[in-house]
């Protein structure tokens, strides 16, 4: 826990409330007996938390503790949910946005409808308090009406104020759409949203469809009724009485039959033809449009109790309900095929493209894997809804058979975050690692998996909706959240929010229908601080000496557990005001290596109801659980294309790779600079040696002394040769430009482009046509610009050098820092 702590308050207690600024009290050394007891129950020992203090339901993580009381905390719910077809195809609202938008809808100007403005909160509350404790959808309109008469009342104005606000509050009550209803967070809240999608999405398609039924049932009779006038018959006076219908008394039928000739004008129609047409149209014409929606298979009671009086939803119970809902899509895909059927041949047979060799085979043995999208859109919404535990014991072989059968069944499973499903009655949770039924979703390649939380609608009905449209299997893994304390401590939306915060229940969804690999078909992006093991948040809190300190923390596992009544035994109170090194936070625990994590002790922060923070010990059997959801959560994030080892890997190689080929260059460079060094020194000596041959050869030997004189004789020739140097010496040949690598320079192919050079000096450093660095002019700064650039450089491809300019400033410290880069 790092802080930062700002201007000294007056050091005093004062009274506190719960859900206020936390206390952090002075701390001193735990005693080594003391320690010893929290290692001991740490690694399990029962009787060690008997000394320790017990963990009650007051205490909660500590960035959740101003959220203890819900009254004072807007969130999602309770919602808004539009009717089908309403305008802006918008499934669902918050109620706070319904009301703010339906008042800007007749009052867009600030100064419009100001009394209601200023008092929409009032009405929000008066709404909640009404929805409280209420599961169901109830109609939004009278509530809103309830709600108006109730603000009048409140408010008690007089003269013009009260007609003015009736009128508002009349144009708010209109602004609610018919249909609309209200939807509190409940346990079954996502059962009530997957209904609301398949209302909003299967109405318009079966009203649809229904017109296109009976239009062509009509064509149909056009045909027949075309053959049928080709007959004798059709010319006999009943039959043209009857054709003229009501009016026919004012008609000689006789005499009209008499006037017409009786001969065929064309030819007849084939009697297979026929037979088609009137099979097809005997179909057509028994169609009854089903007012079921959403037929449900579930486990427990749940259609003969709440979703009793859904006038579009048809349920029974089974132990078994995935393969009772396969069933079920079986039956009602059979009832529809025959009229798919018909309705397909009745649109070949109306443009006269009916084909036997072809079409009589297909239609032979026409079944739902035969259905077009369109058709296995209008087959009712089939859904099974189970709890977890049943799917992974007794439910998992016929699960994971509808999950491959590629029926467009939706697979509905209430999660509980904290828990393993796979785990036997009265087992604890943290006995064996966690199955990951997401994990076994996404095994089934073919299906869309997707897990969400009621706590986040939004996300839920876009997943709710794709999977609607996609025809294939679905499956839900979905979390509602649970009472944290008896005595409802906090609310279960937040407490789902939690398990989203910790880990517990990650966001993700597959869509096989996007594409074969992952970064296609897999959708990340609405878990927090994604790239991160665990989320951090900042918090505040007020220390010993009164100073109020801001301090960041991450959200674990271990956080959300603790919201958990069941996991309270995992859990002890360090007694206040004892610290030590080897009390570490879960984050950083987990991230220990394993000899120094052997030899500490991982806690977490949390807050009492009097709003103290305390540390609380965890279990091993706790922090196992937590490596357990991290590793689950690296899993995704590799899957999702987040944080990759193999492309760690692969940058690493890369990396690799081009330093090898930058260091090979520069070798080569070098060598062949010094293979030119050497070349220019053996040529400047050659010539030197040329010019003193020159000059030897050039002297005047003739007047040599005699040969008995040989001391002698050789004056003469050193005059000669002193005379040679006294003549004038030929034009200088202009020098080589010294090699030195001393200078600064760049290994230019090594740049990264990230600018950080650039920036610090762009007459010095500029980038060539690759947008890679090299020296343009080291006298346009200074040796502490190079090498700090060389320090700041990812790629370490900046050598400074020496210095140019020997009179700058600390450059004894600046060529020793040099040196690591040169």
């Amino acid at each position: 826990m790092t802080a930062q702590a700002s201007k000294k308050q007056p050091v005093q207690e004062p009274e506190r409330s719960a859900g206020g600024v936390p206390f952090l009290p002075a701390s001193a050394d735990a005693s080594d007996e003391l320690m010893s007891t929290l290692r001991h129950f740490h690694l399990g020992e029962p009787g060690a938390k008997s000394t320790l203090g017990n963990v009650s339901s007051e205490f909660l993580p500590v960035s959740l503790n101003s959220f203890r009381d819900v009254s004072k905390v807007r969130y999602d719910y309770p919602l808004c949910l539009f009717p089908a077809g309403s305008s802006g195809n918008v499934l669902a609202k918050p109620l706070s946005r319904f009301l703010g938008d339906a008042v800007e809808g007749f009052a867009p100007a600030t100064e419009n409808a100001r009394i209601l403005k200023d008092n929409l909160a009032w009405i929000e509350r008066e709404l909640c308090s009404k929805l409280q404790g209420q599961e169901t959808p109830i109609d939004a309109a009278p509530l809103v009406a309830d709600a108006a008469k109730a603000l009048q009342k409140q408010l008690d104005l007089k003269g013009e104020h009260v007609e003015r606000l009736q009128g508002d509050l009349d144009q708010l009550v209109a602004a609610v759409e018919a249909g609309s209803q209200f939807l509190g967070y409940g346990r079954l809240v996502s059962v009530y949203l997957l209904l609301h999608v398949a209302r909003c999405k299967s109405a318009p398609r079966r009203a649809a469809f229904d017109q296109e039924v009976s239009q062509l049932a009509a064509s149909m009779r056009g045909l027949l009724a075309v053959e049928k006038s080709k007959t004798t018959a059709s010319r006999k006076s009943t039959a043209l009485k009857q054709s003229i219908g009501a009016s026919n008394s004012f008609f000689n039928a006789t005499a009209m039959s008499k006037m017409l000739s009786h001969s065929q004008g064309s030819a007849s129609m084939p009697a297979a033809r026929r037979k088609r047409i009137e099979s097809a149209l005997e179909v057509l014409e028994a169609y009854q449009s089903d007012s079921v929606l959403l037929r449900a298979v579930h486990a427990d009671k749940l259609g003969e109790t709440l979703l009793a009086e859904a006038a579009d939803f048809e349920s029974v119970s089974n132990a078994d309900p995935c393969s009772v809902a396969a069933a079920t899509f079986d039956a009602e895909a059979e009832k529809l095929a025959k009229v798919f059927a018909a309705l397909r041949v009745a649109r070949l047979e109306n443009s006269d493209a009916y084909k036997p060799a072809i079409h009589d085979a297909w239609f032979k043995n026409f079944g739902w894997e035969g259905f077009s999208k369109e058709e296995l859109l209008l087959v009712p919404t089939v859904v099974a809804i189970d709890n977890a535990n049943n799917i992974a014991g007794a439910g998992l072989p016929s699960f994971s058979q509808l999950l491959s059968s590629g029926r467009p069944v939706q697979i509905l499973v209430r999660v509980q975050a904290h828990s393993n499903p796979a785990a036997a009655e009265g087992e604890d949770s943290f006995a064996r690692f966690r199955v990951e039924l997401g994990y076994l979703g996404i095994s089934h390649r073919q299906a869309v998996v997707a897990q969400s939380s009621a706590a986040r609608y939004d996300h839920l009905l876009k997943q709710y909706g794709l999977a609607l449209d996609a025809t294939r299997t679905g499956l839900h893994l979905v979390t509602t959240g649970v009472k944290s304390s008896e005595g409802g401590s906090l609310d279960p939306w937040f407490v789902a929010s939690a398990a989203l915060e910790g880990r517990a229940h990650p966001f993700f969804l597959i869509n096989p229908d996007a594409g074969d690999d992952f970064a296609s078909r897999m959708d990340f992006s609405s878990n927090p601080q994604a790239e991160h093991d665990w989320p951090n948040h900042n918090y505040s809190y007020t220390d010993a000496d009164g100073s109020s300190v801001t301090s960041e923390l991450s959200f674990t596992f271990a956080d959300y557990a603790l919201l958990i009544p069941s996991l309270k035994n995992h859990f002890a109170v360090v007694p206040e005001g004892n610290s030590a090194d080897d009390l570490v936070p879960v984050a950083k625990w987990l991230a220990l290596p394993e000899d120094q994590a052997q030899h500490s002790v991982p806690f977490i922060w949390a807050v009492d109801g009097k709003d103290v923070m305390q540390r609380l010990v965890i279990s091993r059997a706790l922090i196992i659980a937590c490596r357990d959801r991290r590793n689950y959560w690296r899993t995704l994030q590799e899957l999702a294309g987040v944080r990759s080892r193999y492309v760690d890997l692969a940058m690493q190689k890369a990396s690799d790779e081009a330093q090898a080929a930058a260091a090979a260059e520069l070798d080569a460079i070098r060598e062949e600079q010094a293979e030119e060094l050497e070349r220019v020194r053996a040529e400047t000596a050659g010539e030197a040696l040329g010019r003193l041959a020159d000059a030897l050869v050039g002297l005047d030997l003739s007047a040599a002394v005699p040969a008995a004189t040989p001391v002698a004789a050789a004056a003469p020739a050193e005059e000669a040769v002193e005379e040679a140097a006294a003549e004038p010496e030929a034009a200088p040949e202009p020098e080589e430009e010294e090699v030195s690598f001393d200078d600064p320079w760049i290994e230019t192919i090594l740049c990264t482009s990230c600018n950080d050079c650039i920036n610090l000096n762009p007459l010095m450093f500029v980038y060539d046509d690759n947008k890679q660095a090299y020296i343009a002019d080291a006298a346009a700064g200074t040796f502490a610009q190079l090498v700090e650039s060389a320090e700041f450089c990812p790629a370490k491809c900046i050598h400074p050098g020496k210095p140019l300019n020997e009179d700058e400033p600390d450059l004894d410290d600046l060529i020793k820092r040099a040196e690591a880069y040169n």
